[in-house]
């Protein structure tokens, strides 16, 4: 019975973690198999490791001793760092959240992206059309209602006359004249309502004017004729240079206003009688109409193009519209500069102290009452027909930062349940581990605060409900090996070293995800590596403090977390030491408590399923075939991005984005030159604008070419060569000559004489020898030598041109004013430009790979004219928003090269890396999994997530598989019994945080980021526990400990040399003082041993040890006496091979009583040492 007995024994200590899974418990213990010849392995791998470990089992043993003080140190630390969130700042700025940040040559000296209110028209039904007079009159009246809103701001109320963009007047020696130019000339609103006459009433004025002489009375644009009024004033008024003004008239196409445009409602009172459909029966073809585009009151440089002003529109064979979905109107605002600079130094703002900040406050404060208007109007007043959504890139800001703020009573909800799953899955410990992962969240997110990183939607609405269950699988990882008994030492010497990897290999992803340039990502991913590290700090610090606490909570039979322990009656034979069978018997009892459903159920899925032939068959082929599909939907992937999706919905710019992206298409940019010699580089300025007519999608006139009225250098040329006319008539009249001019000359002609003379030196600026032998402009070239001189003339005696070229001309060019009673021919010089742009217009752009196509012709187009010695860039919003589709595959590479490349090192820590390419191939076959999804900017941020899902358990499984000694199948199934439930149980508390990413109001977060994150934890999962054990079983490398005497297990190590005794130090102890109640006590074995104990472990020889375990060797019977003898020398040293089991308390004291726990599988290393002992000892 007794030999029974003993190879029951010896059967389990040889099953146990340190015959089987020697690189996981101690890998000194397997670099000692090496050396000493009895097995064949990875030794450098090991060496690492096993110094790795050496210093986690040092601080396990810090953090076991001190518990207590590490644990109010760490909360001190976390709460300190906490305090750096009253030191964040929030990004809430689109343009600083997805527009990819310029480079240093590509800055802008002022502001280019458009602060244009906009608003489109939709019907409700989308198969209703919009093309008749009811839809454009309802469009009609909310802009009017819209419009005249008011802002109070600095004691200055602020209507849209003072904010919005209005053509330039020319100066006048009249007065009146003047004001009355000043009170009509109207904001400017591109509108398909300017087809027709009921345009004239969003043009005003707010108060009619009159002018004096009975010339007119109550004129506003409803009833003004500009040419009809100039010849009334040239009759009443002779004093005036009308020739000026007329000829202003014609270069900017003012002639009868809206007098002759048809009427929508024919009947209207005041429908001019010279529109040609008043009070006619016959429906207005108002298809017709809009074709083509709408022409503002200055028809030369108010031309609003079709696809502007009218989207989703159906035309006929003849090419004219026949119905259309949405219609856009546009109210042009000045930018916060232009508005500071036109307001500086006037009598309105000299007592406020006038910004540009002010400015921008301003012009946000009305953009916002216009939006609240418009939405106020559309859910009252308006048909329940149509739907109207304003956009601006102020109130797209404003409802940012409204729901960038985090939501305090989600995240705690969140968290209750988090920890809620972590206490039914695993013990109060986890749940109390899930809010330190929590708090170390907000730490994590104070330093990153600290450290300069702006927080960001995605700070407050993603990552920290992402970090934390991510790290919910490091916390389970830990607490798996809380019921084998192990202190905190021994739990770190085993866990410590797959924690720390996986943190810096997460860390590391996510880092080489911030290559990808949006800066919201960007900083998103930098934020994640930093709460990372910290969460494994956390675990690796606090949690094995926690664990040291809850032991001695229950030491001390103080009701700690929910571990209960039941004493169970002695009924194993412990050689005559019943005391020490009951602490066995305990042990064991508590061991069998972790065989819960869920190992149960992993043992019967490895036996009856996974392991089959036919399953292996199967899922291999299903394995084949997922990659297949995959790869060939890989194949058909598109860009894929709508600016929509980046807002919340349900609002007004949510809507606005929906429709103009489905029924417009229509975008804005600039083409930019900087550092060019102007004057000398005509020729090659007129070529690179005329390089965009091979762009498909750029929007050309009716003749197939550029709008030449949008170029500035065309406009300044034709401004000089109509000057050069006007000086050439005068001349055959004789009214100037090489000295002077005349009376009868023009001002136009007084002013070309005065160009003519420039020299364009400074030393003789002026030479009239010259005024008859050239010419302004020679062969379409402006004179290079004078080019500034004419450009301080152009830049404000041609204000319309200059302003509808957009052309930002930087410096600034000087003004000069020229008259007829200035004698004085020098015109000052403006300074050489260094910044000047084009502006064009994109059109039918209504997905992203035409997009990503056009800008990719732009930016050739581009780089081609800088290698010829053009400096030049385009911008714009969509270069800002989908500038980094051009390079996102190569983005893409280079992060995964990055990520694989970084991983690869940190793996190399735990595994030799020539057995690294099957978790290779297995992770890069689940990245696959990302070609279920189109491609978009989230997709590096997204595939770092996925990376980081995908790889941690396929590291986790290979490490355990390669510490294990057998068979594949027999490693696979070591591998998972000691990692699958952790592995399940994180996944799961993954998705528990992740299914609160579903309540966002954000479509990208709500859709794209929770769809991709769904399918990584499910493909995780299925990989983990399906695909990568067949393969494994298969294919997967060597262990990395070969025993050459066992195939399953490792020989009997020998016992390591004992620690060195501590020194004594003399003391002075106080003699106790005498009780007579007591009697004194013999001292007894246990009382000997335990001394011993105390005092470093140190062995009496008074000491004897009953243990009834013998190690079977080839001595035979004289087996019983010597085991004794060597259970007394190894027991010693067995605390640094074997964990305490609880259920032994007097083990904690004493490792002399340390027994084998059958149920644990834990061996105590005496016995190993005795077979080796024995022969000596019988010797």
């Amino acid at each position: 019975m007794a030999s029974t007995a003993d190879s029951q024994a010896d059967q389990e200590r040889h099953r146990s973690d340190l015959y089987t899974r020697t690189g996981w418990v101690d890998a000194n213990v397997a670099l000692g198999q090496l050396d000493q010849g009895k097995a064949n392995g990875d030794r450098g791998v090991l060496w690492v490791r096993g110094r790795l470990q050496r210093q986690l089992h040092s601080l396990g043993s810090f953090l076991d001793v001190h518990a207590g003080k590490v644990l109010f140190v760490s909360l001190l630390i976390i709460a300190t760092f906490c305090v750096g969130l009253k030191s964040a700042t929030f990004h809430t700025n689109i343009e600083q959240l997805w527009a990819e940040t310029s480079s240093p040559e590509e800055v802008t000296p002022v502001e280019v992206l458009s602060t244009h209110q906009m608003l489109v028209q939709t019907a409700v039904d989308p198969d209703v059309g919009l093309l008749h007079p009811r839809g454009l009159l309802e469009h009609l009246s909310l802009i009017r209602q819209a419009t005249q809103v008011t802002v109070t701001m600095f004691d200055i109320t602020w209507r849209l006359k003072d904010i919005c963009q209005s053509p330039s007047v020319p100066n006048f020696d009249v007065h009146y004249i003047e004001q009355i130019f000043e009170n009509m000339m109207p904001c400017s609103i591109v509108t398909p309502l300017d087809c027709f006459w009921e345009g004239s009433k969003l043009l005003g004025p707010e108060h009619s004017v009159n002018i004096p002489y009975g010339i007119g009375s109550n004129i506003k644009w409803t009833n003004l004729n500009p040419g009809e009024l100039v010849a009334r004033i040239k009759q009443k008024e002779s004093q005036f240079d009308y020739h000026s003004l007329e000829d202003y008239f014609r270069r900017a196409g003012i002639t009868s206003g809206y007098q002759e445009k048809p009427c929508l409602d024919p009947r209207d009172p005041e429908c001019p009688v010279t529109a040609p459909n008043r009070n006619s029966s016959h429906p207005l073809d108002i298809g017709a109409e809009l074709t083509s585009g709408c022409y503002g009151f200055a028809a030369k440089y108010m031309h609003w193009p079709e696809d502007l002003i009218v989207g989703g529109a159906e035309k006929n064979k003849t090419g004219h519209i026949k119905q259309a979905k949405a219609l856009q109107t546009v109210v042009q605002l000045m930018g916060e500069h232009d508005l500071y600079e036109f307001w500086s130094e006037t009598y309105k703002v000299h007592h406020i102290g006038w910004s540009q900040e002010k400015a921008s406050l301003i012009l946000n404060a009305w953009q916002k009452r216009f939006s609240q208007e418009v939405e106020r109007l559309t859910k009252s007043n308006m048909s329940t027909s149509y739907l109207f959504s304003s956009f601006s890139t102020a109130t797209l800001n404003r409802v940012l930062g409204e729901n960038s703020r985090i939501d305090i009573i989600k995240y705690s909800v969140v968290l209750v349940i988090a920890a809620a799953y972590a206490w039914f899955a695993q013990s109060g410990l986890a749940a109390l581990g899930v809010l330190l992962l929590a708090s170390s969240t907000s730490a994590g997110l104070g330093v990153c605060s600290l450290l300069g990183l702006p927080m960001n939607l995605l700070s407050t609405h993603v990552l920290p409900f992402l970090t934390v269950g991510l790290a919910m699988r490091e916390l389970f990882l830990l607490l798996s090996l809380q019921s084998s008994n192990l202190t905190p030492s021994e739990i770190l010497q085993r866990m410590g070293p797959a924690v720390l990897s996986a943190a810096l290999t997460n860390s590391a992803a996510f880092l080489a995800a911030a290559v990808v340039p949006i800066p919201a990502l960007r900083v998103f991913c930098m934020q994640c590596a930093v709460i990372i590290l910290f969460h494994a700090a956390s675990v690796l610090l606090i949690l094995p403090a926690l664990l040291a606490l809850d032991v001695r909570c229950q030491k001390s039979d103080v009701p700690c977390f929910r571990t209960e322990r039941k004493n169970i009656p002695t009924t194993n034979n412990n050689n005559g030491d019943p005391e020490q069978g009951a602490n066995l018997i305990t042990s064991e009892t508590i061991c069998q408590q972790k065989k819960n459903l869920l190992t149960w159920l992993i043992n019967q899925y490895l036996t009856s399923i996974l392991f089959k032939p036919f399953m292996k068959i199967a899922l291999c082929l299903t394995y084949a075939v997922l990659i297949i599909f995959c790869v060939f939907n890989g194949l058909k992937l598109e860009y894929d991005v709508r600016l929509s999706a980046f807002l919340p919905k349900n609002t007004q710019e949510y809507k606005y984005l929906e429709a103009q992206n489905r029924f417009f298409g229509f975008y804005n940019f600039y083409l930019v030159t900087t550092e060019l010699e102007y004057p000398l580089n005509q020729p090659l300025l007129y070529e690179y604008h005329s390089s965009l007519t091979k762009v498909a999608h750029v929007l050309k006139d009716s003749n197939g070419g550029l709008n030449m009225n949008d170029f500035w250098l065309a406009n300044f040329r034709d401004f000089l060569v109509d000057l050069q006319q006007e000086f050439d008539e005068n001349r055959l009249k004789n009214s100037v000559s090489n000295e002077k001019w005349y009376p009868n000359a023009t001002e136009k002609a007084v002013l070309a004489f005065k160009l003519l003379a420039q020299t364009g030196v400074i030393e003789y600026p002026v030479d009239k020898s010259q005024i008859f032998n050239k010419r302004l402009v020679s062969n379409g070239i402006i004179d290079p030598k004078s080019f500034y001189n004419y450009l301080s003339v152009w830049n404000c005696n041609d204000q319309m041109s200059y302003s509808s070229s957009q052309a930002n001309l930087t410096p600034k060019p000087f003004q000069y004013y020229s008259s007829k009673t200035e004698f004085d021919l020098k015109i000052p010089k403006s300074q050489p430009l260094v910044y000047t742009q084009m502006p064009f217009y994109l059109k039918n752009l209504r997905s992203t790979s035409k997009i990503v196509e056009t800008l990719k012709e732009i930016r050739e187009i581009s780089n081609t004219f800088n290698n010829r010695g053009l400096k030049n860039y385009p911008i714009g919003l969509i270069f800002s928003f989908f500038n980094q589709f051009l390079m996102l595959d190569r983005l893409l590479a280079v992060q995964l090269a990055l990520t694989i490349v970084a991983c690869f090192i940190i793996s190399c820590v735990l595994v030799n890396w020539t057995k690294l390419w099957c978790s290779l191939f297995s992770t890069l076959f689940s990245l696959l999994l990302m070609c279920l999804m189109n491609i978009n900017a989230l997709s590096g941020t997204l595939g770092a997530f996925h990376f980081v899902i995908v790889s941690r358990n396929v590291t986790l499984l290979i490490t355990g598989f390669l510490s294990g000694i057998g068979t594949r199948e027999r490693r696979v199934r070591m591998s998972l019994e000691i990692n699958a439930e952790p592995i399940l149980k994180g996944d799961i508390g993954l998705l528990i945080c992740t299914i609160v990413l579903t309540t966002s109001p954000f479509e990208f977060i709500q859709y794209q980021i929770f769809t991709l994150l769904l399918i990584s934890i499910c493909g995780s999962a299925v990989n983990s526990l399906i695909f990568y054990p067949i393969l494994l079983v298969l294919i997967g490398p060597k262990s990395e400990l070969q025993p050459l005497e066992h195939s399953d297990r490792i020989s009997t190590p020998p016992p390591p040399p004992p620690p060195p005794a501590p020194p004594r130090v003399p003391s002075y102890t106080k003699p106790p003082r005498r009780n007579t109640t007591k009697t004194t006590r013999e001292p007894s074995l246990t009382t000997i041993t335990e001394e011993s104990c105390n005092q470093s472990i140190v062995v009496e020889p008074q000491v004897t040890v009953e243990y009834s375990s013998p190690e079977s060797s080839s001595s035979g019977p004289f087996t019983t006496k010597v085991t004794a003898t060597a259970n007394i020398k190894v027991e010693v040293v067995a605390p640094m091979y074997r964990p305490k089991c609880s259920g032994c308390r007097r083990t904690n004291k004493c490792s002399h009583h340390k027994q084998q726990c059958h149920c644990c599988k834990q061996d105590s290393d005496s016995s190993d040492s005795s077979a080796e002992a024995e022969p000596n000892r019988n010797s």
